[in-house]
């Protein structure tokens, strides 16, 4: 068993629309040597493939990698399925943050084509964090993506304000198992407290934004597993509810609410109601919110 892991992180996704659905666990985040892994898409879709994954998105930089030829090679039986993805390295020039360019990284699942940056090299001037979301969230849905807002924190880079504009149903990572990603907030030296990523997720929810959590590993090396400085798999994940094991049933109900099996009695001044589950080990589950009542 590795140590030294931040917290394996488990994101509950689950639709009632289907009869007989059944749970998929997988991950949306996570690179290959297509762009900076260090290894092929093949080991890398076997490892998830031989660790209990049910599906993977594989999120190269600027690039989609194929999946025809990983589900060809592992997904035998419908037992296993590679989604096509990217992620869009979307930075934007900041004079006044102490970390260099603001990172407002964004996700594509299941897109047809890829999404690329604004900006010189990716780095956008002259506008904020909250239009390069608006242009590029809007860029992935128009390439036939989910989108997926990726490590809030990472260079304590996203603030409450870059999340006012959100559409609905877009993706939030509130726990991403890389080291050095300030999931749980802080101060970065310079005097700029951040708030963790599930308190910013609450911010958004409050202000009436229905952000869906994921969890993900966003891992880049697939060697020296035992060391929690590097990037390894298997830190975090999702678990999905949906009737088959095909890009069109996993896209559709990643942005789900909870399933009937949830109940909660409601006081009558709640905005949005959603769960948290920590066992005596620190590990965290996180069920979807549910709007109540009116925006």
């Amino acid at each position: 068993m590795r140590i030294g892991l931040l917290v394996g992180a488990l994101l509950f996704v689950t639709s009632a629309a289907h009869a007989q659905p059944r749970w998929y666990r997988g991950d949306t985040h996570v690179h290959t040597r297509e762009s900076d892994g260090n290894r092929p898409p093949e080991e890398v879709a076997r490892w998830y493939r031989d660790h209990g994954y049910d599906f993977l998105v594989v999120t190269d930089h600027e690039k989609i990698t194929d999946p025809a030829p990983l589900n060809v090679a592992l997904g035998t039986g419908g037992r296993f399925l590679v989604i096509a993805g990217q992620e869009v390295t979307q930075q934007v020039d900041d004079s006044t943050h102490p970390s260099g360019p603001r990172q407002a990284h964004v996700g594509s699942i299941g897109p047809a084509r890829v999404t690329l940056p604004l900006g010189e090299r990716g780095v956008a001037r002259g506008t904020t964090v909250a239009a390069t979301f608006a242009r590029d969230l809007a860029a992935v849905r128009a390439a036939g993506g989910l989108p997926q807002i990726n490590h809030p924190n990472f260079r304590w880079s996203v603030r409450p304000a870059d999340l006012a504009s959100v559409p609905d149903s877009t993706l939030f990572e509130v726990w991403n198992a890389q080291p050095r990603i300030n999931n749980l907030g802080g101060d970065d030296g310079a005097g700029h407290v951040a708030l963790g990523t599930e308190a910013l997720w609450d911010t958004g929810l409050t202000r009436g934004t229905l952000l869906y959590g994921v969890g993900s590993d966003d891992a880049h090396k697939f060697d020296a597993m035992d060391d929690a400085e590097t990037t390894p798999p298997g830190g975090a994940w999702v678990m999905v509810r949906a009737d088959t094991l095909t890009p069109d049933a996993i896209v559709a109900e990643l942005p789900s609410p909870p399933g009937r099996e949830v109940r909660y009695a409601m006081r009558g001044d709640e905005r949005y109601v959603r769960a948290v589950v920590t066992d005596s080990d620190g590990r965290r589950a996180w069920a979807q919110p549910v709007r109540v009542g009116r925006r």
